[in-house]
């Protein structure tokens, strides 16, 4: 009803208008008395493009004699031509005025096709003035018309009308429904029909990305390219290609990625298509920066970006000074990374760019606070922030608040720094991110350590789940990590040796995959040469192509045309040797990479082996090799006839994290380690036994002297500065003479001989005895 009161009210307002157009260009129509209204409207068909003024005028003047004459279907097309002719001109009232006379029109014949279809022009107009609640009210009553009327065509476009509204709104669930229900009626062959299909999937595409549905995204990316290309409409291919290219990008197959990125910009070759182009060149540039190889990246990118500098188009050299701000970055060149971000910043003012906008501020704070510029630093993410939250970018203002909360960390106010972690929790725990709630929840609980336990420990194991859910073992050991150091802290140390197991576990689990990581991108950089070279042949073969044309279409005498054939000939036989040479130059490299990559498969086993021995900060051996040697040992009883073990710890180590941060920490646990085994010989074993607690096995070796090799280690230790930190350390000695039954009893008693240096007053060598129990005094700070 609303919309018929709508079409009585427009039409009113219309045909006013219309009378006042007929009478200003009465006096100039006097030329075309003797035309009907049909031959009006078609002189004025033919002059849409070539004369605009006088193509409204014509469509007016057989509006005014089809109203006389009562030539209802004349009435319709001319209002539909001028509504066209305004929405060209950006009339959008008049456009909409006509759009509603053409339906109300063919409804009044009943010619229900061109009636429905006007009807969602008139719609397609809201949507696009995004007057979505006018445009959904006319789109309700418009479909079970549609549907009655049972043409397939019409009913797709009302249903895709019905899923951009949705679109529009950012609801791209029901979005996605609409469009597929489309997809159900857009059948057959027809140009038309295949054309809307495309675009249909097309809108499925974006839709699924931006609900992040990654493998979603990619497939229907791919069913649009399959449309397009059965059309032979390179330009949509080209231009699909890239947003495909994108998509597996997202999805980690960088191979395929740049197969796709790399076809696109050959079909490009043959267009004229420069926006397309360079939002290509940018696509490949950053698919190369993702597989390592910057030199690339930089030239594809560059070459878009000046483009946009030639064209005057701020926002494409502001995003194309953030990508090559990216590869600087990478680079660790970060005044050359921070004179592109700059130039976004200063470039990038429209609201359209605010979010590039933010990313090079962002980034630039990022810089700022590794390079202890705070102030500057805390500027820049807070503007970056500002602008998240008012574009509704919640994964963004996660990220970073997260950035200022290691500002404010950095500058030691942890009351702001909780705050800003908590915030970013609470941005990422909005839109589901499973990631970005890790991240937060790790360096929140990391700053809780020792001012809240129990939440930190909550935090921790939170992370720890949710890494295990989505397999990020990066982020699992840095959870790992802390719940170490929070389970010391309040004591529970058979709860942070466990975790010092995980921890172990977790490291090298991310060594094997770094290594196959590194494989695979080896293989996607080795591909990208082999379509570099491709690309270079597609090139000379077009030339060759171009020069075949100029031959068949220049008429010359036969003699002219031998010569020239001849001249053809030679340089295809010169391009044919030099592919051929370039042929047995690439198998000779792929051999001789094959023989370098075995030669390197063994060296690196062989540090893999050393790797997995080592504690991978101080170089001291791990927990595991430790027990591996004294389990062996035990059962060989001539190395057991004279057999001491050495426990040290750091005394108030805590004290050294809390007061100088925890990289000052590792510095100290990396210096003491060094003097430990300085001090042992090369068959002694010194290991790192968890946190700050050092083992070392000694071999033939007495009690007296496991003792006074202990005090040597001692005075070391104390008269050493790491850092110009200043620490001492306590030492348990035991020997295999007390009569230990197994590595773990040996160890336990070198552990009592240390907690009775440390109830001592620290800094002291107890030898074990066996009146020593476990209730010897073990001082909170340690």
């Amino acid at each position: 009803m609303r919309l018929f009161l709508c079409i009585i009210f427009t039409f009113s307002f219309g045909t006013a208008n219309s009378q006042e157009h007929s009478s200003q260009t009465s006096s100039k129509a006097s030329s075309n008395k003797k035309l009907t209204e049909a031959e009006l409207l078609k002189r004025a068909k033919s002059l849409t493009h070539a004369d605009t003024l006088t193509s409204i005028k014509l469509a007016n003047e057989a509006l005014r004699l089809s109203k006389n004459n009562k030539n209802h279907s004349i009435s319709a097309q001319s209002h539909t031509l001028l509504a066209k002719l305004a929405q060209r001109s950006k009339d959008i009232e008049q456009a909409l005025h006509h759009f509603l006379q053409a339906s109300l029109t063919y409804k009044s014949t009943n010619d229900k096709s061109n009636q429905i279809m006007s009807s969602i022009d008139y719609i397609q107009i809201l949507i696009d003035e995004k007057r979505y609640e006018q445009a959904n009210i006319n789109i309700e009553e418009l479909l079970p018309a549609t549907l009655e009327h049972g043409d397939k065509f019409p009913i797709a476009l009302t249903l895709i009308a019905k899923g951009d509204v949705l679109y529009k709104q950012k609801d791209f669930d029901d979005a996605i429904a609409q469009y597929n229900q489309a997809t159900k009626y857009l059948l057959g062959y027809d140009k038309e029909v295949q054309d809307k299909l495309g675009e249909t999937y097309k809108k499925i595409a974006q839709s699924y990305k931006r609900l992040k549905n990654r493998k979603q995204t990619a497939y229907f990316y791919k069913k649009t390219l399959d449309v397009y290309t059965n059309l032979g409409n390179k330009k949509l291919m080209a231009r699909t290609l890239n947003t495909l290219a994108e998509a597996e990008r997202y999805l980690g197959n960088l191979v395929i990625a740049l197969e796709y990125s790399i076809r696109g910009l050959k079909i490009h070759e043959q267009l004229n298509d420069p926006i397309g182009r360079n939002k290509s060149l940018m696509g490949a540039g950053i698919i190369y920066r993702h597989i390592g190889r910057y030199e690339k990246s930089l030239e594809h990118i560059y070459e878009a970006h000046l483009y946009y500098k030639k064209m005057h188009d701020d926002s494409g050299i502001a995003k194309t000074s953030n990508q090559l701000g990216f590869i600087y970055t990478r680079l660790k060149q970060f005044t050359q990374a921070r004179s592109f971000y700059q130039l976004t910043i200063e470039l990038s003012d429209k609201k359209e760019d605010l979010n590039t906008r933010a990313s090079a501020l962002r980034e630039i704070a990022v810089i700022d606070l590794n390079a202890g510029n705070y102030d500057s630093a805390m500027i820049m993410a807070k503007q970056a922030y500002d602008v998240y939250l008012l574009e509704n970018d919640k994964s963004k203002a996660s990220l970073t608040a997260r950035v200022i909360a290691n500002i404010y960390r950095e500058q030691e106010d942890d009351v702001n720094a909780i705050v800003s972690y908590r915030e970013s929790l609470k941005l990422a725990t909005e839109i589901g991110s499973k990631i970005y709630q890790i991240k937060s929840q790790t360096a929140l609980a990391g700053i809780l350590i020792g001012i809240d336990n129990e939440e930190a420990i909550s935090l921790l194991q939170k992370s720890v789940a949710q890494s295990i859910d989505i397999d990020d073992k990066s982020q699992a050991l840095y959870a790992y990590r802390n719940l170490l150091l929070a389970e010391k802290s309040r004591g529970n140390f058979l709860e942070a040796l466990r975790y010092a197991e995980e921890e172990i576990a977790v490291t090298q689990m991310i060594q094997n995959e770094n290594n196959n990581n590194k494989l695979i991108l080896a293989k996607a950089s080795l591909h990208s040469h082999k379509l570099e070279i491709e690309l270079k042949s597609l090139r000379e073969k077009t030339k060759f192509d171009q020069l075949e044309l100029v031959k068949k279409n220049n008429e010359i005498e036969i003699t002219e045309q031998a010569r020239t054939i001849t001249e053809l000939e030679l340089i295809k036989n010169k391009y044919a040797s030099i592919a051929l040479a370039l042929l047995l130059s690439v198998c000779v490299l792929l051999v001789g990479l094959i023989y370098r990559r075995f030669i390197a498969s063994n060296k690196l086993n062989i540090e893999l082996d050393l790797l997995a021995a080592r504690d991978p900060l101080t170089n001291s051996y791990n927990r595991r090799i430790l027990f591996d040697h004294m389990n062996r040992d035990f059962t060989n009883p001539e190395l057991l006839e004279e057999y001491c073990i050495i426990l040290a710890d750091i005394d108030l180590f805590k004290n050294v994290n809390d007061t100088y941060g925890h990289s000052a920490g590792d510095s100290v646990l990396v210096g003491v380690s060094d003097i430990l085994q300085s001090c042992v010989r090369q068959n002694d074993i010194v290991a790192r036994f968890g946190g700050e607690e050092f083992c070392i096995i000694l071999h033939r070796v007495t009690k007296e002297q496991a003792l006074a090799l202990a005090e040597t280690m001692r005075k070391k230790v104390e008269k050493s500065r790491f850092d110009d930190i200043a620490v001492t350390c306590s030492f348990g000695v035991s020997s295999i003479e007390f009569n230990a039954k197994s590595p773990t009893e040996l160890i336990d008693q070198a552990d009592l001989a240390l907690y009775k240096s440390k109830s001592l007053g620290r800094n002291q060598i107890t030898l074990w005895e066996p009146n020593f129990t476990n209730n010897t005094n073990i001082l909170e700070q340690d």
